[in-house]
């Protein structure tokens, strides 16, 4: 260890600080010259430092860029029944730039009255809720789009708290002069206002086009003059209109098809679960199966090591030696081992004949019900024969209503027909959609209607897959009835 001690505090060599410069705060305005203006920084900010300085936050341009590109996604409501979706993209790109419209449709394919809409920046959603929207709009009492049916809903355009914040902010960093914000949005709603003027001839047209084809076939001679005049009006308004109408024909196939597709894609993933299922219990029962052939291989190994064993043992076997060693209960004393050995054989006995004659009192319980099963199994094939395959001449078979009662319909005929619409429809069970469906089913089926009147009804959800589900599900019913009307349940 060094010997080395710091000298004392007093000592002159501490105290002699020489030239060094004094710190400490009342030593702090003689480290620099002072001077009135401030330094100029040529790397940065002008601002270096100075007595009236203050220091500025640093501004970051790559997160304010990225804010002003950054999408947005807005709820709108507030779609009144009938308006397509080209006017309602057509009046959002007037507001500002979008990357998609999405129209929410129901189960069966018809649009609602709601959707979402992706801004390109927040600028251009800001924009849109300006215009358009009924809250925070610059049309008072916000806007109303036309439609067949009278309504009283506004337009809305909806975003999150945290994105009207980023709009918010984004509008801060790059808004302009208050007086070209205004003037640029009363151009805005004079083009919304002209589009609706538009949507509202299309609208005119629509309706006096679906009146013309009522009144048409109702009465011919009134049908041909209300033609006339339609065709008179049609050549007056010229060629927009028609165009109109045959672009709103087009978006109510392209609809359609939609809905046909979606069902679809959910009918091919509900058989790809439904195989997974299958494939998962195979593989469950595969696996089950060699366990319990391994375990039934274990037992009969063990048996065999042990009549192994027992045959070493007897081949060893020395009366004499363990006479003289007495371990065994049979040479201790061997009268009292053949009284509890005379119990034992009686009681095994007894059991063998309890065994047999439990046996014979099954096999002859057996043949009585092997009989009438081949017997009920020969009836169900013969009915099932019976009953037509073809679809018309199976609808025109007399259903036996009377044995259709509440307690069938609830346990076989109803579950039923919920398993085929989840199958159809790619759905599961307790889906909203199946549910409705199988109520309206079973009340046509409870009502004693026709078979061809469900097919109407249901080719709107079902389209072409209609006849084969109505003609499945009355087989059925045909079965059922024919079979409690037989006796062969």
């Amino acid at each position: 260890m060094s010997s080395y001690e710091p000298p004392p505090l007093d000592s002159p060599s501490v105290q002699n600080t020489g030239n060094r410069r004094p710190r400490g705060p009342k030593y702090a305005d003689r480290g620099m010259p002072h001077h009135g203006a401030p330094l100029l920084n040529p790397f940065g900010s002008p601002m270096l430092s100075g007595p009236d300085s203050k220091e500025q936050p640093p501004v970051n341009f790559n997160a304010k860029r990225q804010s002003e590109n950054r999408p947005i996604v807005a709820f709108i409501s507030g779609i009144a029944e009938g308006v397509s979706d080209i006017w309602v993209e057509k009046l959002l790109k007037t507001c500002g730039d979008i990357n998609s419209w999405r129209r929410v449709c129901s189960a069966d394919g018809n649009p609602q009255g709601f959707g979402f809409c992706e801004f390109k920046s927040p600028n251009d959603a800001a924009s849109a809720i300006r215009v358009l929207s009924s809250t925070d709009g610059r049309k008072e009492g916000g806007w109303s789009l036309p439609s067949i049916k009278p309504t009283q809903q506004k337009l809305m355009i909806q975003v999150d708290f945290s994105v009207k914040e980023l709009i918010d902010e984004c509008q801060e960093m790059t808004n302009p002069a208050a007086s070209a914000k205004c003037a640029t949005d009363d151009e805005l709603v004079q083009s919304v206002e002209g589009i609706i003027r538009e949507l509202e001839a299309a609208v005119i047209e629509t309706s006096q086009t679906d009146e013309t084809k009522d009144e048409g076939g109702a009465k011919n001679d009134d049908g041909a003059d209300n033609t006339n005049e339609h065709a008179a009006v049609n050549a007056e308004s010229g060629d927009d209109d028609g165009e109109k109408v045959v672009s709103l024909e087009l978006e109510e196939e392209w609809e359609k098809e939609r809905a046909r597709s979606k069902r679809h894609k959910r009918y091919i993933a509900a058989a790809e679960e439904r195989e997974q299922q299958t494939i998962a219990k195979q593989n469950e029962r595969g696996d089950r199966i060699k366990w319990n052939a391994m375990r039934d291989l274990d037992e009969a190994e063990e048996k065999q090591h042990q009549r192994d064993d027992m045959s070493v043992m007897l081949s060893k076997w020395d009366d004499v030696q363990q006479a003289q060693m007495g371990e065994h209960s049979y040479y201790r004393d061997r009268q009292r081992w053949w009284r509890h050995r005379k119990a034992e054989r009686a009681r095994e006995m007894e059991l063998d004949d309890a065994d047999r004659r439990q046996q014979e009192r099954e096999a002859c319980a057996s043949e009585k019900p092997a009989s009438a099963t081949t017997e009920r199994r020969d009836l169900i094939e013969a009915l099932i024969k019976e009953i037509p395959s073809d679809p018309k001449a199976l609808f025109e078979w007399p259903v036996k209503w009377e044995q259709v009662n509440d307690a069938l319909i609830k346990s076989k005929i109803e579950p039923a027909v919920r398993k085929r619409l989840a199958e159809y429809l790619g759905g599961e069970g307790d889906d909203s959609s199946v549910s409705e469906l199988s109520d309206y089913v079973v009340t046509h089926i409870r009502e004693h209607k026709p078979p061809q009147e469900l097919i109407d009804e249901l080719e709107m959800v079902l389209v072409e897959e209609a006849p084969t589900f109505v003609a499945r599900i009355w087989r059925f019913v045909v079965y059922e009835s024919e079979a409690h009307a037989r006796n062969v349940t």
